[in-house]
C-alpha cells in the first residue's frame, strides 16, 4: 500500500475522518459537508501516529530545510514528533502575535536566513497555512514550504498557494480517502459519488 493510502487508512481507522452523506456536518463557515476531518485524534493512537510520522520522514528525505515549524495548535505535535525523530530545530507559529509579553508570533528556533518547512495537520482553503507562511517570511526565512497530513483538495487552496508562491504537499488527500473508503466499504458507491460532487463545489452542496 502506498503512503497516501496508508495515511488515509489511519485517518479512517482512528475516526479522525468521519463520513456521513445522509446527515452532513456543518463547518464553522456554514458549509455543509459529508466529511469531517479532525487529525488531532490520531495523536491518541501510537500505531497510527507512528505511520503518519514515518510518512513525514519519508516525505522530508528529499527536501532541504533547516527548521520545522508547526502551526498552532494542531500542527505543533506533528512538528515536534518529526523534529525529535530527525533531530532538527523546531519552532511553532501562532495565528497572530501575542497581545502580551514579548508579543511573539513565532516561538522556538530562529527562522532568519533559514529554509523553513511549515507542518500542518489539515489544509482546507489554505488560509491559515498562508498566514503561517507569511509570518515565517516576515521573520526572515530564506524559503518556506508547507507539508500537511491531509488536504480536501479544494480549488481555493490551490489558488491560495499559487498566489503566495508557496510549494505544498500532503501525505494524503480527499481523492485517496474516498477511494479507500469505498474499497473498504466505509461508503457505498453512490455515497462516494455524492462526496466527490461536494468536493467540486463545497459552498453550493447541500443547499
Amino acid at each position: 500500500m502506498d503512503r497516501a493510502k496508508v495515511v488515509a487508512s489511519v485517518l479512517l481507522e482512528t475516526e479522525a475522518v468521519r463520513l456521513n452523506v445522509a446527515e452532513p456536518f456543518t463547518f464553522v463557515s456554514g458549509i455543509k459537508s459529508p466529511i469531517y476531518c479532525d487529525n488531532r485524534k490520531v495523536i491518541g493512537y501510537p500505531e497510527g501516529r507512528g505511520a503518519v510520522v514515518e510518512g513525514f520522514v519519508e516525505m522530508l528525505a528529499d527536501k532541504e530545510y533547516d527548521v520545522l515549524a508547526g502551526t498552532a495548535t494542531a500542527g505543533i505535535p506533528w512538528a515536534a514528533f518529526v523534529a525529535d525523530r530527525l533531530n532538527v530545530p523546531m519552532a511553532y507559529i501562532r495565528s497572530a502575535k501575542k497581545a502580551h509579553g514579548a508579543g511573539n508570533q513565532i516561538e522556538g528556533a530562529d527562522l532568519k536566513g533559514k529554509k523553513v518547512i511549515v507542518v500542518e495537520d489539515l489544509i482546507s482553503t489554505g488560509g491559515s497555512s498562508i498566514k503561517a507562511v507569511e509570518a515565517a517570511r516576515e521573520a526572515g526565512a530564506e524559503s518556506v514550504e508547507v507539508v500537511a497530513i491531509f488536504s480536501y483538495e479544494f480549488e481555493k487552496a490551490h489558488k491560495a498557494f499559487d498566489e503566495a508562491n508557496c510549494p505544498w504537499v500532503t501525505l494524503s488527500n480527499f481523492s485517496n480517502l474516498i477511494g479507500l473508503a469505498t474499497e473498504k466499504e466505509y461508503l457505498k458507491s453512490d455515497e462516494a459519488e455524492t462526496a466527490l460532487k461536494w468536493n467540486k463545489a463545497p459552498s453550493e452542496w447541500g443547499r
